[in-house]
Formats: C-alpha cells, sequence, structure tokens
C-alpha cells in the first residue's frame, strides 16, 4: 500500500491503494487531505437500475480523485431557503445530477493513522441531496478533531425506493447504497489514515432515521463503532400498504407498460412521474425504505429494542421547534394535525393530544396554530427520537440533546422579526462548524463523543447518560448548556402506549398539487 503522505507532501505523493484501484487526492486545507468522486458499488444503471449495488470495477493505474461525482437524479430543493444568504464562495462545484451517482468523498488530517472515521449520511428527505450537504468537505472537524470523514451519495426518490411487484428484496435501493459505502469504509479506510473499527454515522433528518435503519439492518452486524442521530427516529419505513398504493400512483403517471419496461425508461421519465405523484416541501415524507427482507426484516425500532445494535453508542438530538420550518413554507401544515391524529388514533385521542398541547404552564392557552406544529414537531420527529432513545439505551450508552439556539438575521418580509426558534436542521452547522457560546459547546461535545465516545467539552455542565427513569437531556440554547430531566415530560406522556405508521403528514391525495397548488 502506497505510504501516506505528510503535510506539505507533493501532490504526486497522494496516491491510496484501495480494493479498487488506486486514487490520488490532494491538499485541500492547510494539513488536510481530501479524495472526491471515487466509486463505492457500480453505476446503478441499465439492468442494474432498481436492484441493490454491485461492487465497482476495478481500474488500473491511478485514478485522480480531486472532482466531486454526480449527485443522484432529484428534483429542485424540497425546502426552499428561508435566508438571503449568497452561496458561499467555498461551496463546492457540484456535476449535474446523474443516475451515475454511486462516489463517496474522504477528507482526512495529512498525518491520519489509524484515528476515528465519520460516515456522514445526508437528509433531504429521501429524495434531494448530495453527500456535501451541510458537511461540505468535512475539514473543519478533520482539522479540529483529527478525524477522518467520509461524504457520499445515494440512490433518491423512485430510483432509490420504489418497491416493484413480483420482484424479491425491493424498494430499499438506497439503503443498500448506504450499505455498500459503510463496507466500502470497512474494507478501505484504513489506507486513508482511518480506523475501521472506530466508524460513527452521523445523519440528519433523512439521513438520521437512515442511521438508524442501518443500525437495524442484520447486513452491517460488527461494523458501526458510534453514532449520532440529528432529527431523526427509526419508525419511518414503508409497510406493504404504502408501498403498493404508492407504486400504483407511480406506475400510473408512468403510463401502460412501465412496470415492465421500467429499467429502459429515461431516468428524466422516472424523475418526471415521481414530482407528478409530489412534489415540494410536501412529499418530504413520500419515499423512504421498504422492509425488504434483506437490507431490513424488521421495522428499525423493534429490531434496535431486541437489541440489534447492542454495544453501539448514540447522541440523539431534536432541534426544539422543527416543524414552524413547515409551517413557514406550508402554511397549511398546522391544519393537518386533527385528521393525523384521529386518522391514528380516533377522535378521543385526538382531542386529548389536542388538549395536552393546548396547555400553557403559567398562563391562558397557547395559540392553536403554534400548539398544532408542536403536535407535528413531536409525531415527525421529538417522540420518534425519545422511543428511539428510549430502545437502544436498554443495549448501549446513550446521550440526548436538544438545539434551542434561534437561527436570527432572516428577511423580515419571509419571516416577522427575523427570528425563528431552532427549527428542523438548524444545528446541523453547530455541529460540524462550531461557533461562540454554546455552538462551540456542541461542536466540541460532539468531536469528543466521535473520538472517545463520551460527549464533553470545556465549560458544558455534566451531562448525564440517557435512562428511561430519567431521560436526562442537555438543553443547548440562548441562556447556556444545562441538563435538563424528561423536558416537556407532560407532552411526551400524551404519546405513551400509541402507536401508527409513520407516513406523509398530508394526504396522498393532496400531495400532487405542491407546496403552492
Amino acid at each position: 500500500m502506497t505510504g501516506r503522505p505528510r503535510s506539505g507532501a507533493c501532490t504526486a505523493a497522494y496516491v491510496v491503494d484501495t480494493a479498487g484501484g488506486k486514487v490520488r487526492g490532494a491538499e485541500i486545507g492547510d494539513g488536510v487531505l481530501g479524495w472526491r468522486g471515487i466509486p463505492y458499488a457500480a453505476p446503478p444503471v441499465g439492468s442494474l437500475r432498481l436492484r441493490p449495488p454491485r461492487r465497482p470495477e476495478a481500474w488500473s493505474g491511478v485514478r485522480e480523485a480531486t472532482a466531486l461525482g454526480a449527485p443522484a437524479p432529484q428534483p429542485p430543493m424540497l425546502l426552499p431557503a428561508v435566508t438571503e444568504d449568497p452561496p458561499s464562495p467555498d461551496a463546492p462545484t457540484l456535476p449535474e445530477p446523474s443516475e451515475d451517482c454511486l462516489y463517496l468523498n474522504v477528507t482526512a488530517p495529512a498525518d491520519a493513522e489509524a484515528r476515528p472515521v465519520l460516515l456522514w449520511i445526508h437528509g433531504g428527505g429521501y429524495q434531494v441531496g448530495t453527500g456535501t450537504d451541510i458537511a461540505g468537505d468535512g475539514a473543519a472537524l478533520a482539522r479540529a478533531h483529527g478525524v477522518v470523514v467520509v461524504t457520499f451519495n445515494y440512490r433518491l426518490g423512485a430510483l432509490g425506493f420504489l418497491a416493484l411487484d413480483g420482484e424479491e428484496h425491493t424498494g430499499a435501493f438506497g439503503l443498500h447504497d448506504q450499505i455498500a459505502a459503510l463496507r466500502w469504509v470497512r474494507e478501505n479506510i484504513a489506507g486513508f489514515g482511518g480506523d475501521p473499527d472506530r466508524i460513527t454515522l452521523y445523519g440528519l433528518s433523512a439521513g438520521a432515521k437512515s442511521v438508524a435503519n442501518l443500525l437495524a439492518s442484520p447486513l452491517t452486524r460488527g461494523m458501526i463503532h458510534r453514532a449520532v442521530s440529528s432529527s431523526g427516529g427509526a419508525d419511518h419505513v414503508a409497510d406493504r400498504a404504502q408501498d403498493t398504493d404508492l407504486t400504483r400512483r407511480f406506475l400510473r403517471v408512468l403510463g401502460a407498460g412501465a412496470a415492465d419496461g421500467i429499467r429502459e425508461v429515461p431516468a428524466e421519465e422516472i424523475l418526471g412521474a415521481q414530482n407528478a405523484v409530489g412534489e415540494g416541501v410536501r412529499a418530504a415524507w413520500l419515499w423512504r425504505p421498504s422492509i425488504d427482507g434483506l437490507a431490513l426484516t424488521r421495522k428499525p425500532l423493534d429490531a434496535l429494542a431486541a437489541g440489534a445494535a447492542a454495544g453501539v453508542a448514540l447522541l440523539a438530538q431534536t432541534c426544539v421547534n422543527e416543524c414552524a420550518l413547515y409551517q413557514l413554507l406550508a402554511p397549511d401544515a398546522a391544519e393537518q394535525a386533527d385528521r393525523v391524529l384521529e386518522e391514528y388514533f380516533g377522535a378521543a385521542a385526538r382531542d386529548h393530544i389536542l388538549a395536552v398541547y393546548a396547555e400553557h404552564p403559567s398562563g391562558p392557552a397557547r395559540d392553536p396554530v403554534r400548539s398544532r406544529v408542536d403536535v407535528m414537531t413531536d409525531e415527525r420527529y421529538g417522540i420518534p427520537t425519545t422511543r428511539l432513545a428510549d430502545a437502544q439505551s436498554a443495549h448501549a450508552p446513550v446521550w440526548r440533546s436538544r438545539y434551542d439556539m434561534p437561527l436570527t438575521g432572516l428577511p423580515p418580509s419571509v419571516v416577522p422579526g427575523g427570528v425563528l426558534p431552532a427549527i428542523h436542521g438548524t444545528d446541523g452547522d453547530a455541529m460540524w462548524l462550531g461557533g461562540p457560546g454554546v455552538n462551540g459547546m456542541l461542536h466540541e461535545a460532539f468531536g469528543a463523543f466521535v473520538t472517545d465516545g463520551v460527549p464533553a467539552a470545556e465549560g458544558l455542565p455534566d451531562w448525564p447518560a440517557y435512562t428511561t427513569g430519567r431521560r436526562a437531556t442537555m438543553v443547548f440554547g440562548p441562556a447556556g448548556a444545562r441538563s435538563v430531566d424528561d423536558p416537556r415530560g407532560t407532552r411526551r406522556a400524551a404519546w405513551h402506549g400509541r402507536e401508527w405508521q409513520s407516513g406523509t403528514w398530508w394526504s396522498l391525495d393532496d400531495l400532487a398539487t405542491g407546496l403552492y397548488g
């Protein structure tokens, strides 16, 4: 194996021998090296479309690894930007989306040797996104904590999660891509200075749900050392009825005979049919993995409760007001709460939950829109994350946190006053980059968890491990960081004993209208 270059070495020395062949990277910052666009699986095109990934073909010579691979085919962003900030001049240049998208990137300290590894799984509702989202090149984390960072693309939307009738192990191709990326890291990361026995998974939103799926999968046993979930849970997989309904709608749009020739249909038509079934923010939860009998054999939460990831330490985090984002972008979001709760639990339980959320501990009843957005926040993220922590804490150390820092500087034309409470995804920059005050504490605690297995930082109060008896939660807010036992426990208790099948928030019949339909 080619020796690892030291900082300041010539670029010709940045060559690593992988199972597929040699790759040459470059120095991307002071003392940080990067390799871009390394294939971790064969292009999933032609006869390989809508099938689990295959290993990539080996190459001869040295492959230049300085350009990012193509993102997966995808619609425009599900969540339009709510700020007026211009794109960062340091933002990576992405190729046009392509079905040939199964590539990963590695960033490592120049002197890395057997260092902890962080495998980042991007979010985007299983419909949009790329490995560099939020994480960028990961150089800040690599430099600050000596971590080897790996980011990657995986198949999205119908090309990643369409369940085909009559085919075996269908509907979870994007999850199989994630497993293939994890396997590639296990087999190759030592050459980049990483320790294959110290791999931490980290995901946000759909990426966090993917973390739970990977922890639950029988195909990943012994491959994961630690895990970090931001705004996730372990419940968001499709059951057979949901698969059947979505596939029927999709094929009806695609046209007669489409099922038989699905692997010959142009990718643009696949994406067009996907968008016709549902697009925009209302379709954020439309596509998701199926329990395909191979990558997943049961609901992830059930598998974790039974010890599928025993010994894997977990850091689980949410934002205080996740779904204020969706209410901002789709003002009828709160209106869905009554219907959703009644469909799940019946009218009496609906009224009980809404009454609990309407209560204010020190004053009159809360605004009905705000209380219903809070219901949405907990149904989508808060309760699923709590149940994930409950399940895993029986088998491994777990730490729970909540991010309360407000999002400031928003245009008043979009947000009156220019400030929103911590909404979905706003913790990502603090995790990766840090910042002043509690953002820096969160970044340091995150880095400490990845490297040492315990979240700790200078100035951070004692952070007790999570148990179902105490439910200790570190709250990162404007007044600092503080440990709180069972925050908002009355609301949590309103969901106790209630089970529901995760799906879309809006009805399927309404999804095709999109955000502004």
